[in-house]
């Protein structure tokens, strides 16, 4: 009996606490900027787990392609993609001042794909394909490029990564523990 009493405390004590949490994890992570828009977003994992992640895996991703001879292939694309990119981020202070010291990296991936990311953190890749295939302008190539960048600046991923946590990923008063085992 003591147990269920427990039990209970227990649960009603983790809703609190996850309700607390949610209502504290929601922001804004941008200033309202040029266009006036302010949205609160769930925010339960930190933006630097969320970088260190986006580091982690832009830097994976840079070296396989590097050692596929698949990085940076075209140096006269690599240079454009590059010089269009550094023109934008010197416009991110409007909606982030923070963003001005991202560690802002900017690679030219040789692929077919029509695609292009920016990851947290200012981590940017743009694919050979969305060039080739659409014989992008300067003008389009800077679209793209700032759509992608508006996403890492209103931490679109952190976002979805606290709507749908990993255990490991949450705070650790979050994280579900084992179930205790009756010996």
């Amino acid at each position: 009996m003591a147990f269920d009493i427990f039990s209970r405390w227990l649960l009603r004590m983790g809703s609190v606490l996850l309700t607390s949490a949610t209502l504290r994890g929601c922001a804004s992570t941008t200033n309202s900027g040029a266009i006036g828009l302010q949205r609160s977003q769930l925010m339960l994992i930190s933006s630097e787990a969320i970088k260190a992640q986006a580091a982690k895996g832009f830097q994976q991703l840079t070296g396989d392609a590097q050692s596929k001879k698949k990085l940076n292939t075209n140096p006269a694309m690599t240079q454009r993609v590059r010089r269009i990119g550094q023109d934008l981020i010197g416009q991110v202070g409007v909606f982030r001042p923070d963003a001005r010291n991202w560690a802002w990296e900017i690679n030219v991936f040789e692929s077919e794909d029509i695609n292009a990311f920016c990851a947290p953190g200012g981590k940017i890749g743009v694919y050979t394909g969305l060039i080739n295939q659409l014989q992008l302008t300067d003008d389009e190539i800077a679209a793209v490029m700032g759509h992608e960048i508006a996403h890492a600046l209103r931490e679109h991923s952190r976002e979805q990564a606290s709507q749908k946590p990993s255990p490991a990923s949450l705070p650790a008063p979050w994280r579900q523990q084992p179930a205790c085992r009756a010996s």
